[in-house]
């Protein structure tokens, strides 16, 4: 049996699959290796019932996470999996190749990750090329969902909102400067906590206000990711995260605008991720 594992900052799709069937899938939390010591890994692992079954029955593990660039991080996650899953080969990727073999069709494209985080890459069916180094929410991530939070919630601290907007999220969200510091300084998955707001925003997405912000985010996504690149308007380009699902008629809109071709925008890679799996 495999088990194949999509794994981001907000949640984590897990999938047994043998002899070209999918026997079960489950959901859990966000697996991001970057905020996790071995021991902490570890131990979510396996006070999980789902992943104590299937333990001793799994043969090859494909997990794929975000922190990928980065060595220790990678190295801690891959330790952790075969101290788990010791009958196992185990094979770690990052979520941004998940990504791209989820969305592609025998032809060379652009490959975006819009979630939580936002990352991008050329693929041709074989190899992989980065367009820029992901950064993560402090220095980068333009687009994503830790993003779009964020100014989000600055707005609101510094009672820069429109007033409908600031009355309705007050009504919604009973959040102090306080906690926000202590969220995305002290706390753990300051990215998820900034994420967890975007929600709001899709209520909202035909106001002004999240139109030019939505605008504004994505014009920098794709000047920063995309434009650069010198066969940006010779390939199409595929979306694959909640952010790129939920707000994909401004997303599209603005592609169309820098002269791209979106082919294709799916908010979750693992069933057509599975379908790659089932094939190899």
């Amino acid at each position: 049996m495999k088990l194949v594992v999509d794994s981001g900052s907000s949640k984590t799709d897990w999938a047994i699959i043998s002899q070209g069937k999918v026997l079960s899938c489950f959901q859990t939390k966000g697996f991001n290796p970057l905020f996790f010591s071995k021991r902490e890994m570890k131990q979510l692992l396996l006070d999980h019932k789902q992943i104590q079954i299937i333990i001793g029955h799994v043969r090859q593990v494909y997990f794929y996470s975000p922190g990928f660039s980065h060595v220790d991080s990678r190295n801690r996650l891959h330790d952790t999996l075969e101290s788990v899953f010791k009958e196992s080969s185990i094979y770690v990727e990052s979520d941004l190749l998940a990504a791209c073999r989820s969305v592609y069709h025998s032809q060379p494209l652009f490959v975006s990750i819009l979630g939580t985080g936002s990352n991008t890459a050329f693929y041709d069916g074989q190899s992989m090329q980065k367009i820029s180094p992901s950064l993560g929410f402090i220095l980068g991530d333009e687009g994503s969902g830790a993003s779009l939070g964020r100014t989000l919630i600055k707005d609101y601290l510094r009672k820069q909102l429109p007033e409908d907007i600031y009355i309705n999220f007050s009504k919604a969200h009973s959040i102090s400067l306080e906690r926000v510091l202590s969220s995305v300084y002290q706390e753990e998955y300051p990215n998820r906590f900034l994420a967890s707001y975007v929600p709001f925003l899709s209520k909202y997405i035909a106001h002004d206000y999240t139109q030019s912000m939505l605008r504004k985010e994505f014009q920098k996504y794709f000047e920063l990711h995309l434009l650069l690149h010198p066969m940006h308007a010779d390939f199409p380009i595929s979306f694959v995260g909640s952010v790129a699902f939920f707000f994909q008629d401004v997303l599209r809109q603005i592609a169309l605008e820098n002269g791209l071709k979106v082919s294709e925008i799916i908010q979750s890679p693992i069933n057509t991720l599975l379908e790659f799996h089932m094939r190899d």
